[in-house]
């Protein structure tokens, strides 16, 4: 599928570091993580290191093709953050495009570790076109932060509380077997 007949989304209309009122999400401007050429043998690679803000929820990562566009053969990649403890936010499908796309990594709550490498795995369909001698190359830089409600207190997500007194909900233990 052509970049061009993807439907795009809106693209903000800042890249800087700041804070959107409206949702409550708070940010660090980008980083670059690394700049990678991939060949027909990689398959997991680390992009690079990187360090998310103290309390950061999420991972942000813009990557830009940087290989010829023309003719179109890339298909995606998966794009994760992974610490100590694995892949605590996640991973995504990634596709790379010229103007860039900016990817989310999270899961509402932070990673039990700030400090991680960024992997990107071309999937098979990209490595037999690195093999019929179309590079793919690619830039990642990343920025962390916040996301939470939109008045900037903490926020609980998919909590066990009721919404009328504030009580916890007794979880229950069912045994199968």
């Amino acid at each position: 599928m052509s970049s061009q007949s993807r439907q795009r989304k809106p693209e903000s209309s800042s890249n800087s570091a700041g804070r959107d009122s409206g949702r409550g999400l708070r940010f660090t401007d980008w980083s670059s993580v690394g700049t990678r050429t991939f060949t027909p043998n990689d398959l997991t690679e680390v992009v690079g290191s990187f360090v998310m803000d103290q309390d950061a929820d999420t991972l942000w990562t813009r990557i830009t093709l940087l290989s010829p566009a023309q003719p179109w053969p890339w298909s995606y990649g998966i794009l994760g953050f992974k610490t100590t403890s694995g892949y605590e936010l996640g991973s995504v499908k990634a596709y790379p495009e010229v103007d860039s796309e900016v990817f989310k990594l999270g899961i509402g709550r932070p990673p039990s570790e700030r400090s991680g490498i960024l992997t990107f795995e071309p999937r098979s369909f990209n490595l037999q076109w690195i093999k019929n001698g179309y590079p793919l190359t690619l830039k990642f830089e990343c920025s962390s932060g916040v996301t939470g409600g939109g008045s900037g207190d903490p926020v609980v997500v998919n909590s066990f509380v009721r919404s009328t007194d504030g009580s916890g909900l007794q979880l229950v233990q069912v045994d199968f077997s």
